[in-house]
């Protein structure tokens, strides 16, 4: 018999309550007609937990996390469930230098404004990371804004900021003579 989405939640809870952040994507998926497995709710702990502390999870990281919290889900089930999160649009994966893919919990789009559905809004921000030190920093998406216009405008070209991190050198980097060219 499988669980019941009430039993997964249990069986993946640790002592601390969930955030509301989770319990809106838990919502989502269910009226989405989604189930709640213990992997899933796993999964959205793990990256709810990264996105509080301010870190950019990989799968591999990720999926070694899952296995402290819920030690029967295989890892293939992670990455599975990660794939499938990101469909439904719980999730959103942004791809960084070196062929890293990170994940953050996606907010409900506000009503049916386009803008609140693009994948940066959803998200609540961009990301840049230094190709020196690696280190990923977190943007608001409105950073980007003039670049955008001025690239919709000129080639009707519309860029996505949520889905790929812009390249540069940090401030630390730069500051330490480090600066890659």
């Amino acid at each position: 018999m499988s669980p019941s989405p009430e039993s997964a939640r249990d069986s993946s809870r640790d002592s601390a309550p969930d955030t509301a952040r989770v319990a809106g994507a838990v919502s989502r998926l269910r009226s989405a007609g989604e189930r709640v497995t213990p992997a899933r709710y796993a999964v959205l702990r793990v990256v709810d937990a990264a996105d509080l502390a301010d870190e950019h999870l990989t799968a591999e990281q990720i999926g070694a996390r899952v296995a402290d919290v819920e030690p029967t889900v295989h890892r293939a089930t992670v990455y599975r469930t990660l794939t499938s999160l990101v469909e439904t649009g719980v999730l959103s994966h942004v791809h960084l230098g070196g062929a890293a893919t990170v994940y953050h919990l996606t907010e409900a789009p506000a009503g049916h404004d386009h803008d609140a559905a693009h994948p940066a809004h959803r998200a609540h921000h961009a990301h840049v990371q230094c190709h020196t030190c690696g280190r990923v920093l977190d943007v608001p998406p409105h950073t980007f804004d003039a670049v955008a216009a001025q690239l919709r405008e000129q080639l009707g070209f519309v860029l996505d900021t949520g889905h790929a991190a812009l390249l540069g050198t940090c401030r630390e980097c730069a500051d330490g003579g480090i600066a890659h060219t």
